[in-house]
């Protein structure tokens, strides 16, 4: 059976779109080497292919990779280790990330700005709704579109940890036939387009259904939808809807910068 090397996996991982980590060992200092560097590769699903030359700096390699894969967002780096022979090796840590995607429930008027938006972010953008004159081409180039009605979400739609929801149906029934599909999922974000009261009257409605949520789930679910910059047309709107998405991605709360300490502080990178 033929078996990939590490290299190779890291280059499937990527055209699969799938989380990965590529370490190599640099051809610094004291230590060179004629042939291939060695190289160690592992997904989240922890599949390791490769070896570093040293059994240690494995383990310890694979325990820096996989609290990066648990970052929102994660950054290659070069790391250096000391072998038992006294030599130092710097090892490569490469991070590939797939592109985040947004998910965009409904194709009103107003979806069109924010899945442009989305686009020109490089979030990978899909828009789901089961209009297929809405739902078009043309309304949303280059997004994938989902042509598909609230029964069939659980079987046709697949929603990761790094997809991002925003809900905009302009119809409460198919709003709160997605939170009972999206609020299940692996999803960190949920945005709902409408007022703080609209939100309430949809839950309350799907309680009287019997369908209740935990509060980790209910935590994700952002309504109103987006940052306070006193947006008013669909463009403004769709904004500040965007603006929430990048700042919950990244791991702000969003605001003014000249208000934030982090942006002032250098970086420090955690010892090993």
């Amino acid at each position: 059976m033929f078996k990939l090397s590490p290299f190779d996996a890291w280059l499937k991982s990527m055209e699969d779109e799938q989380e990965g980590i590529l370490a190599t060992v640099l051809p610094m200092g004291a230590y060179q080497t004629e042939n291939e560097p060695k190289r160690l590769f592992f997904s989240k699903e922890t599949l390791l292919i490769g070896d570093l030359g040293d059994e240690e700096i494995n383990l310890r390699v694979l325990e820096i990779g996989r609290r990066k894969l648990k970052e929102s967002n994660p950054k290659s780096e070069t790391r250096t280790f000391t072998l038992p022979s006294g030599i130092d090796i710097h090892v490569f840590i490469d991070v590939y990330i797939p592109p985040s995607e947004l998910m965009i429930f409904g194709a009103g008027h107003d979806a069109i700005p924010v899945a442009k938006y989305a686009v020109s972010l490089g979030f990978k953008t899909t828009i789901i709704d089961q209009r297929a004159f809405y739902n078009t081409e043309e309304r949303f180039p280059s997004t994938n579109r989902l042509i598909v009605s609230p029964i069939d979400f659980k079987e046709k739609i697949k929603i990761g940890h790094r997809t991002f929801i925003v809900v905009m149906n302009h119809h409460m029934e198919k709003d709160q036939e997605t939170l009972k599909f999206v609020l299940r999922s692996a999803t960190p974000y949920i945005g709902v387009l409408g007022p703080r009261s609209r939100r309430i009257r949809m839950l309350e409605a799907l309680e009287a259904e019997g369908i209740l949520f935990n509060e980790k789930e209910l935590e994700r679910m952002y309504s109103p939808i987006g940052l306070d910059i006193g947006a008013v047309s669909p463009d403004e709107i769709a904004l500040s809807i965007l603006a929430e998405v990048v700042a919950k991605k990244n791991g702000h709360s969003g605001g003014f910068l000249q208000d934030s300490d982090h942006i002032h502080k250098a970086s420090v990178k955690e010892p090993v």
